[in-house]
């Protein structure tokens, strides 16, 4: 037995636990296979002290034997030797009794240390599933860290990916179609999370609506209020909280949901529901990873995306948050010249729609 390897292995697996790693630095095995390792070198590592604890008390002491001419002889000799090393068997029994003590210490110490790492575990899963829940890191002050890309090169990907704010306001546009086909509850105020370029908020200053946009990038948020229009930097889960309930009429998240995590989403679901106002309309547009081009390519060009939301997936997690929903549809089709030719063939048909259908999807939700 390796005792330095066991204590080493220790250290290892209670450094990893702090750090959230699910494996040993620097071997091949996984956690379950370690951790059994683990446990049979301790059990090893106590047995040997049980067996030294018994041993102890026989130095010194004559081994027994059959009372025979033969034993008695031997016996006068063992005694006649354990006189000569009279100085010497006391020195061995303090041995053995200091090496008994040192690994019954070293078992007491790895016993400990193995009670504190279950603790350490627990607290870490705690510790996780809270930050599942504020995924933006907030200072001291209330304010918020800045974000991992740059805010300038963040707002540049919309010029780049997304297209012009004449185009995006274009597909936008859309979307009051779509509402005024359902029916709404009583009046309110708009809130846009993700204003972004502030197409949505200028669409619906023409129409007469009270809008706020609210957005975490501050180069956004500045480009909105050049334009004057109403927008404010803020983390949407914390400007929700702090809104007072049932107080809008229709909140909106275009291409927002596919940049934050799934618990976070489904916590921003909920508190949008509490928000709204009996009636109220949640819209959500999102990149359609059923489109294969999408899916496989062009939702990645943007490095803040997390990961792609199918629409039975977004459906699922709005109808989980309390909204019922009035209409789900296929947005922003590939230009006519993208499409295949002989389309009238059904295969090409087929393939055609899984390439160039619909890039984005929406979905229309009450309350």
């Amino acid at each position: 037995m390796n005792i330095r390897r066991i204590v080493a292995a220790i250290h290892a697996e209670a450094e990893s636990e702090e750090k959230g790693a699910r494996h040993f630095n620097g071997a091949g095995l996984n956690s379950s296979e370690k951790t059994s390792r683990f446990q049979n070198d301790l059990g090893s590592l106590r047995g040997s002290y049980e067996r030294l604890y018994q041993m102890r008390a026989l130095v010194g002491q004559m081994p027994p034997s059959p009372d025979t001419l033969r034993a008695r002889i031997g016996a006068r000799l063992v005694r006649l030797v354990q006189r000569m090393l009279f100085w010497y068997t006391p020195q061995i029994h303090r041995v053995q009794q200091e090496i008994t003590s040192s690994i019954g210490s070293l078992c007491r110490l790895i016993e400990a240390q193995t009670e504190e790492i279950a603790i350490l575990r627990k607290e870490l899963r705690s510790a996780q599933s809270a930050r599942a829940f504020s995924p933006t890191p907030v200072t001291a002050s209330g304010g918020q860290t800045p974000p991992p890309l740059p805010p300038a090169f963040e707002f540049a990907l919309q010029d780049r990916f997304r297209g012009s704010e004449q185009e995006t306001a274009a597909k936008l546009d859309k979307w009051f179609r779509m509402m005024e086909s359902v029916e709404r509850g009583s009046g309110g105020s708009w809130l846009d999370i993700g204003c972004g370029r502030g197409e949505w908020l200028k669409l619906a200053a023409r129409r007469g609506y009270d809008a706020l946009g609210i957005d975490l990038n501050p180069a956004a948020v500045e480009h909105c209020r050049a334009n004057g229009l109403k927008a404010e930097e803020a983390d949407a889960g914390c400007f929700l909280r702090a809104a007072a309930d049932e107080t809008f009429a229709l909140i909106t998240m275009f291409h927002v949901a596919e940049h934050l995590t799934p618990e976070y989403l489904l916590e921003l679901l909920a508190l949008a529901w509490r928000k709204l106002r009996p009636g109220g309309l949640l819209a959500i547009e999102t990149p359609n990873p059923a489109n294969l081009l999408i899916g496989s390519n062009l939702f990645w060009n943007d490095p803040t995306h997390q990961r792609p939301l199918p629409e039975p997936l977004l459906g699922l997690m709005i109808e989980f948050a309390g909204f019922s929903v009035v209409r789900r549809a296929g947005l922003n089709p590939f230009p006519p010249e993208s499409h295949l030719p002989w389309t009238e063939i059904d295969l090409v048909r087929q393939i055609d729609a899984l390439l160039y259908d619909a890039r984005d999807y929406g979905v229309l939700a009450r309350k």
